[in-house]
């Protein structure tokens, strides 16, 4: 079966509306677990309830919770109930009783739908014999109201950023919701990433603890990241919260560079005044050791936090260079990157440059790929009938080198 039949079989299949599915053509399952993100109120812009549990230390920052704009995306974060509370799939071959092992798979930017990475998930539980667990980055997927997959309306809210900035490019409705959100507080690439940095410390407490059926409680995990998947992704590896990561691997595809080496300005992804808002703030507060955001400086204080101010390494690429190197020559054999060499949201150079160093000397692989067919950051594998052969093959070979690194 090819690239293209396995993701209009997968699509056709997956519901979160009921609890199990199965693919016989695929020989594999699907499982839907429901989570409750349990930091929201204490972690998110806009609570009047801001607190450090591990400093016992509560905030007083007055920060934007919503986006200022009088729109319908103008909602106070740990107010968005599908956020809090949502499902992660499991996908694994059908009939194992209990994973060995599992990889969570974490998906890119602005993504609302788990479609494209179907295919993804069941050639690696096939080639590895892990469980799959999709699970979605906060405000993203089903974690995101659907309201900001609204065509109609999402479009005039894009009209509305449009017209507001001459300059602004970009501006589409699949990117209003995130441009307009971004664009009123950047912060929120931190605290987004922080919430979903949490939910997946207590995923892997529930896997230990038993409570995830499909898994064994003793099974090693690893991490499969796309995009600005990759970016959290390296972030857990390098705080290795809790230990959970002490043996894991992290195998990154489209990704695996600083943030200020992204270039996310698209109409799939973010518009150019919200791109240009974030890698200014993020610059300023680098520059300004965190001053103009207390709250922010607190949890990017390594000596307060060790694991989650690795954060602030990876925000730009002169910036802690030395500490994310070290780093990274540590994680080295633990490591392995996809780019693609006509990726210009992720460029193959800047890949080098982040994971390898300035010198070239850390030995991370990093395989730039040029497939044989017209392809995007954002569509990697097209659903095209002209190339399927090539995209198929495409899809083959870089699934089956992820599998052989993380199986």
């Amino acid at each position: 079966m090819l690239y293209h039949d396995i993701y209009t079989l997968l699509k056709q299949s997956f519901s979160q509306k009921q609890d199990n599915s199965f693919v016989p053509e695929l020989d594999i399952a699907m499982s839907h677990y429901s989570f409750t993100s349990a930091d929201a109120k204490q972690m998110l812009p806009g609570s009047d309830s801001l607190f450090c549990s591990k400093h016992d230390h509560a905030f007083d920052d007055v920060e934007p919770g919503g986006t200022g704009e009088n729109t319908i995306v103008d909602v106070t974060d740990h107010e968005i109930n599908e956020n809090n509370s949502f499902k992660y799939t499991i996908v694994r071959k059908a009939g194992q009783e209990r994973a060995n092992g599992a990889i969570i798979l974490l998906h890119g930017l602005n993504e609302k739908t788990w479609d494209k990475y179907l295919p993804w998930a069941y050639k690696l539980t096939q080639d590895t014999g892990k469980a799959v667990i999709l699970f979605p980055i906060a405000f993203h997927m089903d974690r995101a109201p659907e309201v900001w997959s609204d065509r109609k309306l999402m479009f005039a809210v894009a009209e509305e950023r449009e017209k507001r900035s001459r300059d602004n490019t970009q501006c589409s409705y699949v990117n209003a919701a995130i441009s307009s959100r971004m664009d009123a507080n950047p912060q929120r690439l931190f605290w987004s990433g922080m919430q979903t940095y949490s939910d997946i410390i207590r995923l892997a407490d529930d896997i230990k603890a038993n409570k995830v059926p499909e898994i064994s409680s003793n099974a090693s995990i690893d991490l499969f990241g796309y995009s600005i998947g990759s970016f959290l992704a390296l972030i857990l590896m390098m705080g290795n919260p809790k230990n959970i990561f002490d043996n894991s691997r992290l195998f990154c595809f489209c990704g695996g560079m600083t943030i200020d080496r992204m270039f996310p300005v698209s109409r799939y992804i973010m518009d150019a005044h919200a791109a240009v808002t974030m890698q200014k703030s993020f610059a300023q507060f680098l520059s300004s050791n965190f001053a103009t955001d207390g709250r922010l400086g607190h949890y990017q204080d390594t000596e307060l936090h060790p694991e989650e101010s690795w954060f602030k390494t990876m925000v730009r690429y002169n910036h802690f260079q030395k500490e994310r190197e070290k780093r990274f020559n540590e994680l080295a054999t633990r490591i392995k990157a996809v780019v693609l060499e006509k990726d210009e949201v992720a460029p193959p150079a800047e890949a080098l440059n982040t994971l390898q160093g300035g010198y070239r000397n850390i030995k991370v692989e990093v395989d730039i790929q040029d497939f044989n067919h017209p392809y995007t950051h954002m569509v990697p594998f097209p659903l095209t009938q002209k190339f399927k052969e090539e995209i198929n093959a495409s899809f083959e070979d870089t699934m089956k080198k992820a599998a052989a690194f993380l199986g």
